[in-house]
């Protein structure tokens, strides 16, 4: 497909500098080149997207989608009641509910992740090889970008993991046969498994050149346990043991938690409207900026929280400067980066996604800024955090293809 975009208000690049008058020239999927004038091509399809605002793909960098089919039962209840293998709410509903009805539910909120301008997902896979293949199911027909990490279905109880055992040889053997149709492993928690068996699930990846991802630090109670058994956090134990590409939370982090992360240069999901929704408190992303961390935003569990990462941006946003008690304490760039460009490093993906630039991938939203939600705009990049809702979003690109809504074309 070769496809100009004509007249367009782009962000560009990983400085989100605004092309007031853009066509942007697509081939075979990718970002071929970017003007600021107009590119008289024959052959290619053009779309005319005068009165738009062009902008990256957004990247939800954490979700879990596979508790789609029972949305918002689980508020008001502990971390622990909910997700704690194997006995939560959530693992019960998964092991007594029909897949069909779980596969639908997936496939809904990847239609919904859509809406709402999301083109890559990375989730967290429960259920095994099983669970793998119940999402590639639901992802068929579909063009959204999914980074799958999936786990073995197995964890070691709170006794059984101070014995510091080593993961079964049947368990070894399907950990192989996951990463064979996965993108790398996303573990539940350091307190789910043992040093052991962290390392031994760490090389397997490795040795596939696949993700290693891992929860920690997201509740009190996670972090007593490891402080009391261990004499180590989470953190600790987990990029000691686990190696981690990038760890998932750090609600409850310490100073010298994060201080080990930013030594280790391991970039940090956070996901504050579900740890708020939990009670868990809001992640010292402050302190961790400061430290140079990277920081990236995702969405978590569906069953507690919309896929929405405009409404996280702008709860993130808001919270931080009112925690901080200044309005200065983080910019609207700054923001925008964490479910653009810096997912895309934190995925291993930034070669590829995450900034309208030539050479990557044509991923894209179009806005439209003539909405009575829109419509006088000063700062795009300001409004695009704190302002911008799914329903301003007029189409969605991904490699290049509309994959939501339509754009207008010219003969």
């Amino acid at each position: 497909m070769r496809v100009i975009v004509e007249g367009v208000k782009a962000i560009v690049k990983d400085s989100f500098d605004l092309i007031d008058n853009a066509f942007i020239k697509i081939e075979d999927g990718y970002f071929k080149e970017i003007k600021e004038d107009y590119s008289n091509s024959s052959g290619f399809l053009r779309y005319k997207a005068k009165g738009m605002l062009m902008i990256p793909g957004l990247i939800n960098a954490h979700i879990h989608i596979g508790d789609s089919f029972f949305k918002d039962l689980g508020i008001g209840k502990s971390l622990k009641e909910l997700f704690k293998p194997v006995n939560g709410l959530k693992h019960k509903l998964l092991s007594s509910t029909h897949e069909n009805l779980i596969i639908k539910s997936m496939r809904s909120s990847m239609l919904n992740m859509l809406r709402c301008g999301i083109t890559t997902f990375s989730d967290f896979r429960e259920g095994g090889k099983r669970g793998i293949m119940m999402i590639k199911k639901a992802m068929n027909g579909l063009k959204i970008r999914a980074i799958i990490l999936g786990r073995p279905d197995y964890y070691f109880d709170e006794d059984n993991v101070l014995k510091n055992n080593g993961m079964p040889e049947d368990r070894i053997r399907e950990v192989n046969e996951i990463l064979d149709v996965c993108d790398g492993i996303g573990l539940s928690g350091p307190n789910e498994y043992t040093d052991k068996a962290m390392r031994e699930l760490s090389k397997l990846a490795k040795i596939k050149n696949k993700i290693c991802a891992i929860h920690a630090c997201e509740d009190k109670y996670s972090m007593d346990f490891s402080l009391k058994n261990f004499n180590q956090s989470e953190v600790e134990r987990a990029i000691k043991n686990f190696e981690p590409d990038f760890i998932v939370h750090l609600t409850q982090a310490r100073d010298d938690d994060i201080e080990l992360v930013s030594k280790a240069n391991i970039p940090i999901v956070c996901c504050p409207r579900a740890n708020s929704i939990l009670g868990l408190g809001f992640p010292p992303i402050i302190k961790m900026m400061r430290k140079g961390i990277l920081i990236a935003l995702g969405t978590d569990n569906v069953m507690l929280n919309s896929p929405d990462l405009f409404r996280e941006m702008d709860y993130t946003s808001r919270i931080l400067r009112a925690l901080e008690r200044d309005p200065s304490i983080v910019s609207s760039k700054d923001i925008f980066r964490m479910v653009t460009i810096n997912s895309a490093k934190a995925l291993k993906l930034d070669k590829e996604i995450g900034t309208i630039e030539e050479g990557k991938k044509a991923d894209a939203i179009f806005i439209k800024i003539n909405t009575k939600n829109l419509e006088s705009i000063k700062d795009p990049i300001n409004a695009i955090v704190h302002r911008v809702r799914p329903d301003d979003i007029q189409a969605v690109m991904i490699n290049g293809d509309i994959v939501y809504g339509s754009l207008k074309t010219l003969a």
